[in-house]
């Protein structure tokens, strides 16, 4: 598809870079016993009508607290850096299910919560799974291993640590537009092959389910729409994508998604913050990529483990049509034959 290209530098709030954040910690917002308090409240609502994760909307789980709060990330997410964390969830009071009950009961106040894998998980664990063998579709959140810069297939996604590893595991953010912004300056001739896109490997989630399926049409990096840079990236299906269709990606390609990668990786624009247990997490997809290093579990069996939701928000016109029909999708969940 023709897209207009911005070759021109951002500088509003989207394009952070993280040495600028030192000492800045306005992304974190602080729940307090108060907050907690009126979350158990909200469980027990849904709880005595039989309800679950999945089962009620925003509705049912009353917050008229800290709705207020939340509405204050939704615009520090639309409209800010792109990213916020709450911290201070008192999660080792729950069990698991009661965990993702809860979760879901605050994820349905900021959208819609979409399936991300296809088994039609709404809510699903981020931990090493030790599944054996070497599955090329199998995606690194099952696993221990690093995490590359990246982005999701939803608006927004969340994460709610449970459980910390024993080493290693940190979490980082960078800027895309920041990204975009490094572009624009140092190698404008990345700019077309990064928003012309790429085919990308639906790695066995795609509409037939075949393993070697990719994308229809390429998908944009970059798009640019209602004044804004949105992003899609992910390296590694990129280069597979290209791989399993048989052609290439030419020599400027790979030099335009190898810098994109490298720039994700850079001290000088990325931050770094160890996620505690009770820490939600929570990023802007389309201006924000993340990442995460490999990690180490603890020697008596506690594994490092997190929630994951993704999440589409109400009034969203951030994305073209086109760029949103992928990247909002989600992975929908496989009809089974009858």
């Amino acid at each position: 598809m023709s897209q207009q290209i911005l070759r021109s530098i951002v500088t509003d709030a989207t394009a952070w870079k993280g040495p600028q954040l030192v000492g800045d910690d306005s992304w974190v917002h602080h729940l307090d016993p108060a907050d907690n308090q009126e979350i158990e409240r909200a469980f027990q609502h849904v709880k005595g009508r039989g309800l679950r994760w999945g089962d009620f909307g925003k509705q049912d789980f009353p917050l008229p607290r800290l709705s207020q709060r939340l509405q204050a990330v939704d615009e520090q997410i639309r409209n800010g850096r792109g990213f916020a964390l709450l911290r201070g969830f008192d999660v080792k009071k729950y069990a698991l299910d009661d965990l993702k009950t809860i979760y879901w009961g605050l994820s349905v106040h900021l959208g819609q919560v979409i399936s991300h894998n296809v088994a039609g998980d709404f809510v699903a664990p981020v931990t090493d799974l030790g599944l054996k063998g070497d599955d090329p579709n199998r995606r690194n959140n099952t696993t221990s291993q690093l995490l590359d810069p990246h982005t999701d297939l939803a608006d927004v996604v969340a994460l709610l640590c449970v459980e910390k590893a024993k080493e290693g595991g940190m979490s980082s953010l960078v800027s895309s537009v920041a990204i975009h912004n490094e572009i624009v300056k140092h190698h404008p001739e990345y700019l077309e092959p990064l928003y012309e896109g790429f085919y990308h490997d639906y790695r066995g989630y795609g509409p037939s389910a075949d393993p070697n399926e990719v994308t229809a049409t390429p998908i944009p990096v970059f798009e640019y729409n209602n004044g804004r840079v949105n992003c899609a990236f992910a390296k590694k299906i990129i280069e597979t994508g290209a791989r399993k269709r048989g052609v290439p990606l030419t020599p400027l390609q790979q030099a335009a998604i190898d810098y994109v990668h490298d720039l994700g990786t850079r001290e000088d624009m990325r931050i770094d913050m160890m996620l505690e247990p009770g820490d939600i997490q929570i990023i802007n997809n389309y201006i924000t990529l993340h990442s995460r290093s490999n990690y180490i579990d603890h020697d008596d069996g506690r594994k490092r483990f997190l929630l994951r939701v993704w999440v589409n928000l109400p009034d969203s016109v951030q994305l073209s049509p086109d760029f949103a029909a992928f990247v909002r999708r989600g992975i929908p969940a496989l009809k089974k034959a009858a």
